[in-house]
């Protein structure tokens, strides 16, 4: 892997409207080491690009002319209509061009690829997967051989309907497995709309509910860059996935604990952390456990905090919640860049039990696969490949998908 200096070189390609909503709130903040200006935000439908950019520009100052080097409308649609399958052809239709503007535009330098988007929706869940398996299978360019991808995807509401919590499950599964079978994305980091918004307080305000879901997540993302930037060990993004690629088990959940008083005991910040998860499920399920804490600089000078004893409190902590699943866990200590005298903590659970998540999604997934399965969801966006999406490609989701549960399970 090509490194610049000590960090790993992330670059960010925001796909949809959801993803673009991810990446402005990203690009809202005053920096972003690690990733600069490697950004490229995608759609179909050049409203939601405009909105996007407006997002961007009235907050970054990082980011010069965005709207010329890091937006890209492909396909020949203006938007699929929340069906996954047209975003997929739409990127394949264009493979050509959305290659041209992650080599073209910088984005190519980078050693990992964070793709940004929602599950819900057609044009980030139907593209971000084909681009993956596209880009790993065809890399435009040598250093992209090594690239690692990394998708962070937020789970529909549970009250949305049955097409959004389809195209859900399908997206899962495509980041997971291509329809091949062959792994796709080396992490895939899931967060539930619902479960981080708690839509019981939060009522019917549409836009504080993604910008909770979407701050979360990216405080989630800013410390598990750090891991790779400013530790006194340096965590490269492949010491994340080399045990979940061994498990053959890459999906991921967070849990924060944020600007937490430094008298705390850390125990009581990993179960803080455990209790702020970002999707329903059972951390004792779990079977690869990162932590990585972020404390003052004067607390690592002074010996408070250490990378030894932060990895003993981190076993005591594992063995005193039941943790016994865990096969792998990796403790990683950083300093903050700021003077305030606080402690974060990020949790990263991986091949864990995804029943909990699946439990409202899976009975909506299953009746509109029969349909699918049936009918073949024909669309206006079939014409793009002269043919309705091919009922075969549904069952090969739903058939991979299961798989991977299965695989999981044992």
């Amino acid at each position: 892997m090509s490194q610049s200096d000590t960090y790993t070189r992330w670059a960010v390609l925001a796909s949809g409207e959801g993803g673009g909503r991810m990446a402005s709130t990203l690009f809202s903040r005053t920096e972003n080491p690690g990733i600069d200006d490697r950004v490229l935000v995608m759609n179909t439908n050049r409203a939601d690009i405009a909105n996007t950019i407006d997002r961007i520009e009235q907050n970054t100052i990082d980011i010069q002319d965005i709207r010329a080097d890091h937006t890209l409308e492909f396909g020949p649609l203006d938007g699929v209509g929340n069906y996954f399958p047209g975003g997929e052809q739409c990127a394949a239709v264009d493979e050509t061009r959305i290659t041209e503007a992650i080599t073209t535009g910088g984005v190519d330098e980078a050693d990992a690829f964070l793709y940004m988007t929602t599950l819900g929706g057609g044009t980030g869940n139907g593209s971000v997967p084909y681009i993956i398996d596209s880009l790993k299978n065809n890399p435009p360019t040598n250093a992209m051989r090594d690239v690692t991808h990394v998708a962070l995807a937020a789970w529909p509401y549970d009250f949305e309907g049955g097409q959004r919590h389809f195209n859900a499950v399908s997206g899962l599964s495509r980041l997971l497995r291509w329809y091949d079978g062959s792994q796709n994305a080396e992490m895939v980091l899931l967060i539930s709309n619902s479960h981080v918004s708690n839509d019981e307080e939060l009522g019917e305000d549409d836009e504080s509910r993604h910008e909770t879901v979407n701050r979360n997540a990216i405080e989630a993302v800013d410390m598990m860059i750090s891991a790779g930037r400013e530790t006194y060990s340096v965590v490269d993004v492949r010491d994340l996935i080399a045990w979940p690629r061994r498990l053959d088990e890459y999906h991921f959940t967070a849990g924060t604990a944020m600007e937490q008083p430094s008298i705390f005991e850390l125990e009581l910040l990993f179960d803080k952390a455990a209790d702020n998860l970002f999707i329903p499920m059972d951390p004792a399920t779990a079977k690869v456990v990162y932590a990585i804490v972020r404390v003052p600089q004067h607390a690592i000078d002074s010996g408070e905090y250490s990378e030894a004893g932060l990895e003993r409190r981190l076993q005591q902590w594992l063995a005193s919640n039941g943790m016994d699943n865990v096969v792998h866990q990796m403790p990683t200590l950083t300093p903050h860049q700021s003077r305030r005298d606080s402690i974060d903590v990020l949790l990263l659970f991986g091949g864990f039990d995804l029943d909990p998540l699946l439990d409202v999604s899976w009975s909506k997934f299953e009746r509109m696969m029969n349909e699918a399965t049936d009918s073949g969801l024909s669309s206006e966006v079939d014409s793009l490949e002269g043919e309705t999406f091919p009922p075969r490609r549904f069952r090969q989701i739903k058939q991979n998908l299961e798989d991977y549960l299965s695989d999981n399970s044992g």
